[in-house]
């Protein structure tokens, strides 16, 4: 063991040698080609390595076949997403709609103290602050929950699109599915997008989303999964 530690030691100190070594030569090597004009690049050792012999013959691949699918284009075309950006745009402008209300509150409470003409006392100073830092990890929080809840949703979606997608290339005899965006060129007979929208919204018309004030950590803490998908709010037909 400490053979090989001197060892690397030994390594690591030859190395700063020679960085050293090849910092200090390099205004000299510099001048060098200034003043003798333009040199060669040196000719360096060339230690030979092991030959590679040919291989045995072994099992050729299939003729490709290949499959493009434009996942931008599945998700602006699932129904599921649709109805989850309606949902979570409503409770987003309800966190924003909680957040503003307080802050005019808490901006009232100061001009109150302002216009009482006195030095807020440490009391006063003290409750502001936990009241700022109790806003912080309330509101904090929910902001949380709203992200964790639109993951929880789009993952879903996710899976059940590669279900979708392999199934289809599968049908079709397809051994090779692309990504629209990693193809530069394709025909347009490859691109099996719109069977997986068509498929997607027939299998997955909503996805499970967890409620307003439901915690999803908490859910997957406890490992009661709910089965029943996420139904919208009833608008009164609006």
């Amino acid at each position: 063991m400490r053979s090989s530690i001197m060892a690397r030691t030994g390594h690591a100190r030859l190395r700063g040698a020679l960085c050293g070594l090849a910092i200090a030569l390099t205004p000299a090597l510099a001048m060098a080609q200034d003043a003798g004009g333009q040199q060669q690049n040196p000719i360096l050792p060339m230690p030979p390595v092991p030959e590679f012999k040919p291989l045995p013959a072994g099992t050729k691949p299939a003729a490709p076949v290949i499959g493009i699918f434009n996942t931008q284009q599945i998700m602006a075309q699932s129904t599921a997403v649709q109805k989850l950006q309606t949902e979570l745009g409503n409770r987003r402008e309800a966190l924003v709609k909680d957040v503003r209300a307080e802050d005019t509150q808490l901006q009232a409470l100061r001009q109150s103290i302002i216009k009482a003409g006195k030095a807020p006392t440490p009391e006063q100073q003290q409750d502001l602050q936990k009241r700022v830092m109790a806003d912080r990890t309330k509101f904090g929080n929910r902001n949380r929950i709203l992200e964790e809840d639109a993951q929880v949703a789009l993952n879903q979606v996710q899976r059940e699109m590669q279900q979708v997608v392999s199934a289809i290339a599968a049908a079709r005899g397809m051994n090779m599915v692309l990504q629209a965006g990693t193809a530069a060129l394709h025909d347009n007979s490859l691109d099996i997008s719109d069977q997986v929208v068509t498929y997607l919204n027939q299998v997955l018309p909503t996805v499970y989303l967890p409620g307003p004030t439901e915690d999803p950590e908490e859910i997957a803490k406890s490992g009661k999964y709910p089965v029943m998908p996420f139904q919208p709010a009833d608008n009164g037909g609006e």
